[in-house]
């Protein structure tokens, strides 16, 4: 019997070891057949995308004179019957299927031939995009401001941009009143939202008073956020802050406010070349170019020194101090004001760096607006 018992053991041990070997040779074999599967695939799937990746460069309207942006650029602005609660920014790297059929001769199928325009109203709905406009101000915060006189000229251009809700009261004179388009970035949004939603601490009601106050000024102005908002399906953090400022401000019946943002978050770094974060003044402008037919920049100075000598502050509204030269700073002023010289050679803009009226001229009209705030 142990005899048998021991027969019938080994024949067991060598057929699992027969089957084990028989496994091992039939994956060998079917290794290579998995490769060419998953390389045949891999090539399928890049060659799927080529056919049907909509490489739509351009978005255009029809209802706004046939204006045509780079959709990386583009400025997508709210229509006033869109209810807030569709204010999601869901259009944001939206990638439109712009497709016109055709034959691959390799494969029989049908693909899409790859086009570099596409429509606003059919694929981007509840949006507009700003007219085209003659002539462009784009308003920086520099102090190369203070005391220019630059705020008739600014004022008559036909579109206005400025940054980060700048202060206009008391620097009229200087940096002029009318406003068609605000830009401000993450710090300004993370504060606004939540002295908004909050507003428990005197310095959160203070900056809330200020923010409604500015608001007041700007009249049928746009405000636009440049960066990320919506990605995956849902709304980001910024996306939320943002939604709460239109929120509230659409409670409080500021109709005449637009709300804009952009079709994907705006970096123009590699387009200019830059080492640096572009600073929001230089993104301002490079959206600018997009529908402006001659632009003029002002307050886009980064220097201690005017051209005269005499000494200027960072911004022109306060007294926040700013080391241009620093090579921890997340900006490079200096690289982009030489680029900026570089396109006013090329004649593609105009900057502003000197006083735009005799300064001894006009001593009298600035005394004149500070009697009249202080009244």
């Amino acid at each position: 019997m142990p005899a048998v018992r021991r027969f019938w053991r080994t024949k067991r041990r060598l057929l699992a070891a027969l089957c084990v070997l028989s496994t091992i040779i039939a994956l060998c074999s079917l290794f290579p057949r998995m490769a060419d599967i998953i390389g045949l695939t891999s090539r399928t799937t890049v060659e799927w995308r080529r056919m049907t990746a909509p490489q739509c460069k351009f978005v255009c309207s029809r209802s706004v004179d046939g204006v045509c942006v780079p959709l990386d650029l583009a400025i997508f602005v709210y229509k006033k019957d869109v209810p807030t609660k569709n204010m999601t920014f869901d259009l944001q790297n939206f990638n439109p299927v712009v497709s016109i059929p055709r034959k691959n001769n390799d494969t029989g199928k049908i693909g899409v031939l790859e086009v570099e325009q596409c429509s606003l109203e059919e694929h981007f709905p509840g949006v507009e995009l700003i007219p085209r406009q003659g002539s462009c101000a784009v308003v920086g915060n520099g102090g190369i401001l203070n005391n220019s006189s630059c705020g008739d000229f600014i004022d008559s251009h036909d579109f206005v941009i400025r940054a980060n809700m700048a202060e206009l009261k008391r620097f009229e004179v200087d940096v002029g009143r009318k406003t068609n388009l605000t830009v401000f970035n993450m710090q300004l949004l993370n504060q606004y939202s939540q002295a908004i939603f909050y507003s428990l601490f005197p310095w959160q009601r203070s900056v809330r008073d200020r923010f409604f106050d500015h608001i007041r000024s700007l009249n049928k102005s746009i405000i636009w956020y440049p960066k990320l908002l919506f990605r995956n399906r849902k709304m980001e953090k910024a996306g939320r802050q943002y939604h709460t400022i239109i929120e509230t401000l659409r409670k409080f019946d500021y109709s005449d406010i637009r709300f804009a943002f952009s079709w994907k978050s705006i970096s123009i770094e590699r387009a200019y070349r830059l080492s640096k974060y572009g600073t929001l003044g230089f993104d301002s402008f490079a959206a600018a170019r997009t529908f402006c037919s001659n632009i003029t920049l002002f307050g886009f100075y980064p220097f201690y020194k005017d051209l005269e000598g005499r000494d200027v502050k960072y911004h022109y509204y306060d007294a926040t101090t700013y080391n241009f030269g620093g090579e921890k700073e997340n900006h490079d002023f200096h690289v982009e004001y030489r680029m900026l010289q570089d396109l006013e050679k090329q004649g593609q803009l105009k900057l502003v760096v000197r006083d735009c009226k005799p300064r001894n001229q006009t001593l009298l009209e600035k005394k004149f607006h500070r009697s009249l705030h202080l009244t």
